[in-house]
């Protein structure tokens, strides 16, 4: 329903203060360079002021604008985001590191799960969908918490401290892994790594393939073309399949096959059309915006228990990551790019790859678009954890 005495309820109006808020932001970023945004982030403020502006009743709460949007923009960032996969080539560069992405990503499940069942007298009933939409985007980014938000239907002011406990949780986890570049002897010696594997990594590592940035139109009519067939044919088939009460709805099941239905297509010559990367962090950072101005703040005051759900899933994480490396034999610059990689994403894992070794950034974007693939699923799975233990 429309709130027609907000200051701005036009749906055009509306779509330009929506957007223009990620634009701002991201370009402020850009001109300014200021070190605040090195610990918050653009995506906060593009969440931030959303909430400010509905509290004002400057833009509305609630809107068909907002659930048009989303119906078709949330499908649309699955399939671009999960076409940059290119499943054999991390096999092939990182297959070790992988496995340390992997079990890092189990450690977010079960750190998500156990902070869960630690403080779920004190937190909402429906915080179950909260804590699976922060698995998501530990598990793989900004994109995987949005849809697994999707997925599981969690409300927008719970999202607000998904965001919060992320962004507060990362800030104190992120100089762990710069600093852990001192420990590479010990490290090494704890994790048994072999000369011979190092230089296998090299050769990997120097056959990699670049890919272009240039975009032309026909690349972008081409991924939505495609993209709007695709979300037709398995929204289609998601609204006959057998729904599960709270746990397998028809959005839950769009999704969980659209994620399948996007990973086959990164198979295909699809793979090799610019402008993925482009548009679906337009559609996500729009979407984060939006759910913005939907959120309701007055549950704020459960802020610090997703802080402390957020510190045990971190702690959780860490110790199955470097219990991985020594499974696997990974030294101590690929475990911390497989962490990044997994808990930050495609925009933090260059940073710390580049810190502790250049060669390293290739595999540290690869591994991040694999943590993206394994978002949507492991994050959904770990909402269904929570429920089943509240």
């Amino acid at each position: 329903m429309e709130q027609a005495s907000t200051l701005i309820s036009h749906p055009y109006a509306l779509l330009a203060v929506i957007m223009l808020v990620p634009v701002f932001f991201l370009n402020l970023e850009r001109w300014t360079r200021w070190k605040l945004f090195e610990y918050f982030p653009p995506i906060i403020w593009i969440f931030l002021l959303p909430i400010a502006l509905s509290g004002l009743r400057i833009i509305p709460t609630s809107s068909s604008t907002y659930t048009n949007f989303k119906s078709f923009a949330v499908p649309l960032f699955i399939i671009f985001m999960l076409l940059d996969v290119d499943l054999r080539a991390t096999m092939r560069v990182a297959l070790r590191s992988l496995g340390v992405l992997v079990c890092g990503a189990i450690g977010v499940v079960i750190g998500g799960v156990l902070s869960f069942w630690i403080l779920k007298s004190q937190l909402d009933a429906e915080a179950w969908r909260a804590f699976g939409a922060l698995a998501g985007s530990w598990i793989g980014g900004t994109g995987n918490l949005a849809v697994v938000a999707e997925m599981v239907d969690t409300p927008p002011s719970m999202l607000g401290l998904v965001v919060i406990a992320d962004t507060f949780v990362f800030i104190l986890y992120f100089p762990i892994l710069f600093s852990c570049k001192r420990l590479a002897k010990p490290f090494a010696a704890f994790t048994r790594v072999r000369a011979e594997d190092a230089a296998r990594m090299e050769a990997a590592i120097n056959g990699l393939e670049e890919s272009g940035d240039n975009v032309h139109y026909r690349d972008l009519l081409t991924l939505f073309g495609v993209g709007f067939l695709v979300v037709w044919g398995i929204r289609s088939l998601s609204n006959v399949l057998p729904e599960v009460e709270d746990i397998l709805t028809a959005k839950t099941w769009e999704y969980l096959i659209l994620s399948t239905v996007a990973l086959g297509m990164a198979a295909t010559p699809l793979r090799k059309v610019p402008g993925t990367k482009a548009a679906s962090m337009a559609l996500v950072y729009v979407y984060m915006s939006m759910t913005g101005a939907m959120a309701d703040i007055h549950q704020a005051a459960e802020a610090p228990y997703f802080l402390v759900a957020g510190v045990i899933t971190i702690v959780i994480h860490m110790a199955l990551c470097v219990l991985a490396a020594r499974i696997f034999r990974v030294d101590v610059h690929l475990t911390a790019i497989a962490s990044v990689a997994c808990i930050g994403g495609a925009a933090s894992a260059p940073v710390v790859a580049a810190h502790h070794r250049k060669e390293l950034v290739p595999v540290a974007i690869l591994l991040a678009l694999f943590g993206y693939a394994l978002g949507n699923y492991l994050g959904w799975f770990a909402a269904v954890l929570c429920r089943w233990v509240l």
